[in-house]
């Protein structure tokens, strides 16, 4: 079996984290609910969107809450231009392909964002797959999606690595029994590590990042 490398897409590949932040109050705002910044981070991110509308709107029909949280990606997509990929992102891809490591996405983002996110930062043809949770039967913290990815991949848990930046992201990739590292762009490292994060650092180029995957995948 081979290595890989599983990336989740928000807050991971890219820092879009405020961009949702706001698009979540946009249409939360109307129905009498606003979140902070705190609330997001401890009750949003990592979560898919009928997890969140269910504990937002439960004033709210049931039958509205589908409807809302499109809405609500439709707003994020609006401003998808604004975003960047993570700093050292590309330079642990090219890495990866010199060592024919293959990569793959594995996110709750529905797919539309999904796609608009790679193809706004042209990075589509760097992973091999893009394993959507809601598609699943379960999405994280499930481990379901990563292990869907592994299948795919033909890939061995015990040679892999998954980067998360959530709670709920993190719990799911070590139920799956990958190595993990930690994405520090909404909570802090200790955080992370906490969370089951073999590492964590604010970005990828920080050196005990790429040192963490050479040991892990053994390259």
């Amino acid at each position: 079996m081979t290595s890989s490398l599983l990336f989740d897409l928000d807050g991971t590949i890219a820092e879009t984290d405020h961009l949702h932040f706001e698009a979540f109050n946009s249409v939360l705002t109307p129905h009498g609910v606003t979140i902070d910044w705190d609330i997001y981070k401890a009750r949003v991110i990592g979560r898919n969107n009928p997890e969140i509308a269910a504990e937002f709107l439960p004033h709210v029909a049931m039958t509205e809450h589908a409807e809302i949280m499109e809405r609500k990606e439709a707003t994020y997509r609006e401003r998808i231009l604004e975003i960047e990929a993570a700093s050292g992102l590309t330079a642990l891809l090219d890495w990866a392909d010199a060592k024919e490591i293959p990569c793959a996405v594995v996110t709750n983002a529905p797919r539309l964002n999904a796609d608009a996110v790679l193809d706004a930062l042209m990075l589509r043809h760097r992973f091999k797959i893009i394993v959507i949770g809601p598609e699943l039967a379960q999405a994280k913290p499930h481990p379901l999606p990563y292990l869907t990815a592994l299948d795919a991949l033909g890939a061995a848990a015990s040679t892999s690595v998954a980067f998360e930046d959530s709670r709920a992201g993190i719990a799911s990739a070590v139920a799956a029994k990958l190595g993990v590292v930690g994405l520090a762009t909404s909570f802090d490292p200790a955080t992370l590590v906490k969370a089951g994060a073999a590492v964590a650092g604010a970005d990828f180029r920080d050196p005990a990042i790429l040192a963490y995957v050479q040991q892990r995948l053994g390259v």
